[in-house]
């Protein structure tokens, strides 16, 4: 068993100024490190940028610092910092927890960036995490192998791609959110277009949703306004509340169990077709079905329709068409 040696760290601080107008935009693409945006009432932005390694041996430690290079660029309106690294030298042993020899190795690049509020910002960062406070500017984040989370995003361009960790976003308003092998859980928004795959999802209230669910099991708390997602091996898709300002809610599910509150709705008209499953719903009076598959009829029925209203039916329309899932109403 190879003997405990204390471990020998460092850390090299690069400072970088920017003087700026509200037309610059910032690029950041870090690696092994997390990326924290503060806010400020200046005309310039600032990036402090932190390595420290640490290992056990004294000459690694050095040759991890000395990996590290950061990159600048301004080119137009564009401030362009990159964190690379020279992995060469370190055969099989690069940002490992533990060599062979039982040493405990590592390096991180951390990015403090204070900026302008209205300063569009381009974030690509892996193996770390990326925080950000209440942005109302241009906003692309693409997070891998950490997590991103943020108070508030209300800016008009919005694009939110996060895999292999998890996006906790308090508020959202218009925007497009890509989230693969990844959890989602946003409090609030306005009006999202969505790609979920291989994860998991909770929405709490929005307005406007669109988008595309696969492999993930996904709740929404309230629709505002309307609803259109497509569903494929979905392990369960559930809304719990509907407004009265809803106009349209659209489903197509695929292996995916679909459960909606109508019965607890206002009026809203319905059709509901089920290949390979069935539809469920309250008989106490609430929902009211016009068509429905005739029992008289002869032979399997693999496809059903079904159509009705919930109270008095409204020109507000619920469309749900599943194959191989179960659809019901509560």
């Amino acid at each position: 068993m190879a003997e405990n040696t204390e471990l020998s760290e460092r850390k090299k601080t690069i400072v970088k100024v920017y003087d700026v107008t509200s037309k610059d935009h910032l690029m950041v693409e870090n690696q092994f490190g997390n990326v924290n945006i503060n806010l400020w009432n200046r005309d310039e932005i600032r990036v402090d940028i932190t390595i420290k390694a640490s290992s056990s041996s004294e000459d690694r430690v050095q040759k991890y610092l000395d990996a590290v290079d950061i990159s600048e660029k301004r080119n137009g309106d564009q401030i362009i910092l990159k964190t690379t690294i020279d992995k060469s030298g370190f055969g099989g042993n690069w940002i490992m927890n533990r060599n062979k020899d039982g040493e405990k190795n590592f390096v991180q690049i951390d990015y403090q960036v204070s900026m302008p509020k209205t300063n569009a910002l381009t974030v690509k960062n892996s193996f770390g995490n990326t925080t950000i406070p209440t942005f109302s500017a241009p906003l692309t984040i693409n997070q891998q192998y950490g997590n991103f989370s943020t108070t508030e995003l209300n800016g008009n361009q919005v694009d939110v791609d996060v895999r292999f960790g998890k996006a906790d976003i308090q508020e959202m308003g218009n925007g497009k959110l890509n989230i693969q092998y990844s959890k989602l859980q946003l409090e609030k928004a306005n009006n999202i277009n969505l790609n979920n795959q291989f994860g998991g999802l909770w929405i709490g209230e929005v307005s406007r949703l669109d988008g595309k669910i696969g492999y993930s099991g996904a709740k929404i708390g309230t629709i505002k306004q309307s609803c259109n997602i497509k569903l494929d091996f979905s392990g369960g898709f559930k809304i719990d509340q509907l407004n009265k300002s809803v106009d349209n809610i659209d489903i197509q599910a695929n292996y995916s169990s679909v459960v909606l509150p109508m019965a607890q709705s206002s009026d809203y008209n319905f059709d509901v077709t089920v290949s390979y499953g069935g539809f469920k719903y309250p008989s106490d009076g609430r929902i009211m079905i016009n068509a429905q598959p005739n029992d008289d009829d002869r032979g399997v029925k693999l496809k059903k329709q079904y159509s009705g209203k919930v109270g008095k039916g409204t020109a507000t329309k619920v469309r749900v068409v599943s194959t191989f899932g179960d659809v019901k109403f509560q």
